[in-house]
């Protein structure tokens, strides 16, 4: 359903989509009240609606139809993309796309909305991602730096003012470029210097998982399972981009891995929040059984952290390898590549660093790495280089947590 009180935009949109997506079952509404008119009959996929309007503008529309059609995706099209504060007040838009808006744009944003249903596809988990009003819409510093990046002519000083003014991700970006990773002979005490190192993608990516972090208000025994897990999830992006280095991989992979990593328990997050009790249960049978945690996950939930935080990701935009990786973090072997991708080093990341763990806590483990999926991809010798990796991290990040 497309919403917008100017009949032009609503015509030149009716024209445009149904020859560009003849398969789409498209609805118009002019105004907000038609558009509760129209939801009372009929379920939407996706809806996408202008911000400016009379009467009821596109925020309180949103906000009737999370609660009214909690599944259904809801995109913003505003032309106050530049308005940080402004932006900062939409809560329950999964995106926001600015005015105009090519045709491309707009299509594509709604073709990977509809794609998420496949990833995710139980009604009543989508509705749980969909609907929580803590996950509607990215953090408020994430929106900030995602909003300072969309100007070409960004300044490293505006990037660093929003970071310093979240004491949270401050901490967390200053750990994370004086871990291994970095390989600087002498800490990095500036927050300026830190964001130059970091680059634009493992910044916005560190800002969500600190900002989902910050929102929870669970047990506090519970609040202290997800800072180990964020740190857990550093280490995993810092190990995963130090062996796609190590093997070379294309430059543009190496810099992206380290936000993948970060990204790719955002799913935990969602369980801790919205199903405390049960994501309890399922460490506990983790660690009584010894089963995976997908494995718990999908019993107890009917899908994992994996999908979840895929969809996710998915709602807010995120690009399709991000969303792919995030997806497959546990399973890349279900994928047809035949060779060393971003998603070989973040799983065999998070398997390693989880075994160095065990080892120094004085567990005696099994490696569960796929070692048929290695060898599918030629990698099968690389195994004792790459846990030497792991454990250089784990060394690191063991130092930076005890200073």
């Amino acid at each position: 359903m497309f919403v917008d009180d100017d009949a032009n935009i609503l015509n030149g949109l009716r024209r445009r989509l149904r020859s560009a997506r003849p398969q789409w079952n498209l609805h118009f509404a002019n105004s907000g009240a038609e558009a509760l008119e129209l939801a009372e009959k009929q379920d939407f996929d996706v809806i996408v609606s202008d911000i400016q309007m009379p009467g009821m503008d596109g925020v309180t529309l949103l906000e009737t139809m999370q609660k009214t059609q909690p599944d259904a995706v809801r995109i913003i099209l505003t032309g106050h993309a530049d308005n940080a504060s402004y932006l900062r007040t939409i809560g329950p838009a999964h995106q926001f796309l600015s005015k105009p808006c090519d045709n491309e744009t707009l299509i594509e944003s709604i073709e990977n909305a509809l794609g998420l249903r496949q990833l995710l596809r139980s009604p009543e988990l989508r509705t749980l991602v969909a609907d929580s009003k803590s996950l509607a819409s990215p953090p408020d510093t994430y929106m900030r730096l995602e909003t300072a990046f969309a100007d070409p002519n960004y300044s490293l000083d505006t990037i660093s003012k929003i970071v310093e003014s979240d004491i949270a991700l401050t901490t967390e970006v200053l750990k994370l470029t004086n871990s291994s990773y970095f390989a600087v002979t002498q800490n990095v005490s500036s927050v300026g210097h830190a964001v130059r190192m970091l680059g634009m993608e493992t910044l916005k990516a560190l800002a969500l998982f600190v900002g989902l972090y910050r929102g929870f208000d669970g047990p506090p025994n519970q609040a202290a399972n997800l800072k180990r897990l964020c740190h857990r999830s550093q280490q995993i992006g810092v190990t995963a981009a130090l062996i796609a280095e190590y093997e070379r991989l294309p430059r543009e992979i190496c810099h992206a891995v380290p936000s993948i990593g970060m990204l790719s328990h955002i799913g935990t997050l969602i369980l801790y929040t919205n199903r405390s009790d049960e994501m309890q249960a399922v460490v506990e049978r983790v660690e009584k059984e010894g089963i995976s945690i997908d494995q718990a996950e999908n019993e107890q939930f009917g899908a994992g952290h994996a999908e979840i935080g895929a969809y996710l990701l998915g709602l807010w935009g995120f690009p399709a390898p991000v969303i792919q990786a995030v997806a497959y973090h546990h399973r890349p072997m279900d994928l047809p590549h035949q060779e060393m991708t971003a998603l070989t080093a973040i799983y065999v990341a998070q398997h390693l660093t989880r075994e160095v763990a065990d080892r120094d806590a004085g567990m005696s483990i099994e490696s569960s790495i796929d070692t048929d999926y290695l060898a599918r991809i030629g990698k099968h010798g690389r195994l004792e280089e790459w846990a030497n990796i792991a454990a250089i991290v784990s060394e690191k990040y063991r130092e930076l947590t005890d200073s």
